[in-house]
């Protein structure tokens, strides 16, 4: 063989052994997941580790077959969306799915004719999940590839960007929710919020039907990128406290469903405001400053006063700070009062006293401060220019009012009598 053959092999088969190396082996990424199922009498949870090994999509049979270790679920999982399932996920429960018609009016059309396919019979599963790095999470049902008890294939899936939105008060909200249905034309979708008991049903919309079942007043779908896009997200007009609880988002399939939960928190930020507005003492007199905290949800919150004094350069915690009972506002937020004493005394003059307001509303704190004038301590304030303007005020009428009384009492009967005449 000619020498520069051999180096122009040598190189093909580095670069083969290279890209090999970069570029991963289809099939060959898995997820750790956990089967959790009622078993014995009494009933117990038991949970079954799970290897989901995730294979091309076009093909039965893995390229690389390979066995679980002892006491683990081995399944080799297709997932024709390409991108819903991946070993990024982090959480990952599965349960069995029992495919069945659903008594709804908008889902009754997906199951009419009464006629479900045989891989109905067959092992069913749900999934959720989530991805850490991404913050979204999914909900999938597998169902049955071919005839192997072990290969499964994604059937249906619905993600939502999050599992916890915090949204304020007043402002519209849309809560995301994708789905992915493959080539199956017939769907429904169900909006529903609970925050005690089975909670009601917002919005319900027939796919199939292009129909919309339940319409409550504030909510709306665009229908359009339902059909195009799989997005089903549902828009709120304006976030209410009533909305604070569960939303969960259910897709219909024929006799298969997938949902996702998002968990709403309404957020407002308080008004804060420390009184009295200016803060004047005399040496000796005790004040009681109130911080008027309003109009905040959620009800956790914690109040603090601080004093920074004349020359240091932090402030530090007061002890000894008492709160009102909270009361409700008609939009069902929340009101409360702290309260803090304090005695004035020289060293106190100009320092100064911040009330600090942690909440969800607010992740850097809301402050609010005033600084304390102790009178005399730098010259005569205005209040005391005041007090002695109203003094001297005083004095001038009292001393013109004896004044005139003197007189007319030293005054001679001859002179009053003249003073009589001329009048008259």
């Amino acid at each position: 063989m000619i020498p520069s053959t051999i180096y122009k092999l040598s190189l093909v088969v580095t670069l083969a052994a290279t890209l090999r190396g970069a570029i991963p082996v289809l099939g060959t990424e898995t997820l750790s997941c956990h089967l959790v199922e009622e078993v014995g009498v009494p009933r117990s949870i038991q949970q079954t580790p799970v290897r989901l090994r995730f294979t091309d999509p076009s093909s039965l049979t893995p390229d690389h077959p390979e066995t679980a270790e002892l006491g683990t679920l081995l399944f080799y999982v297709s997932d024709p969306s390409g991108k819903l399932l991946s070993s990024d996920l982090s959480d990952c429960e599965m349960t069995h799915h029992l495919p069945q018609e659903v008594e709804l009016d908008w889902v009754r059309s997906l199951t009419r004719e009464k006629r479900s396919p045989l891989s109905l019979g067959k092992s069913w599963y749900t999934l959720s999940a989530k991805s850490e790095k991404e913050g979204n999470s999914v909900s999938a049902v597998l169902g049955p590839q071919g005839d192997q008890k072990d290969h499964l294939t994604v059937s249906l899936a619905v993600s939502s960007a999050s599992v916890l939105v915090k949204a304020q008060l007043g402002k519209p909200l849309s809560l995301t929710c994708g789905m992915w249905r493959g080539q199956q034309p017939r769907f429904a979708v169900e909006w529903r919020h609970r925050a005690l008991g089975d909670g009601k049903v917002l919005y319900a919309y027939d796919g199939w039907k292009d129909r919309v079942e339940v319409d409550l007043p504030g909510y709306q779908m665009n229908f359009s990128a339902s059909h195009n896009k799989g997005d089903v997200s549902l828009l709120l007009e304006k976030v209410d406290v009533s909305h604070q609880g569960k939303f969960l988002c259910t897709i219909y399939l024929p006799y298969i469903r997938a949902q996702r939960d998002i968990q709403l928190q309404v957020i407002a930020k308080p008004r804060v405001s420390l009184l009295p507005a200016r803060l004047f003492a005399r040496p000796g007199e005790e004040l009681t400053l109130s911080c008027e905290i309003s109009h905040f949800h959620p009800l956790e919150i914690s109040v603090d006063f601080l004093v920074q004094l004349p020359g240091e350069s932090h402030p530090s915690l007061l002890p000894g700070t008492s709160l009102s009972t909270h009361g409700h506002n008609q939009d069902g937020t929340y009101s409360m009062t702290a309260f803090q004493r304090i005695t004035a005394s020289h060293n106190l003059h100009g320092a100064r006293y911040s009330c600090r307001v942690s909440h969800a509303s607010a992740p850097n704190g809301i402050s609010r401060v005033q600084t304390l004038q102790i009178a005399g301590v730098s010259g005569p304030s205005l209040e005391d220019y005041m007090y002695l303007f109203l003094t001297a005020l005083f004095l001038y009428g009292f001393l013109s009012y004896l004044h005139r009384k003197a007189v007319s009492f030293c005054r001679s009967p001859k002179e009053m009598n003249d003073r009589k005449s001329k009048s008259e």
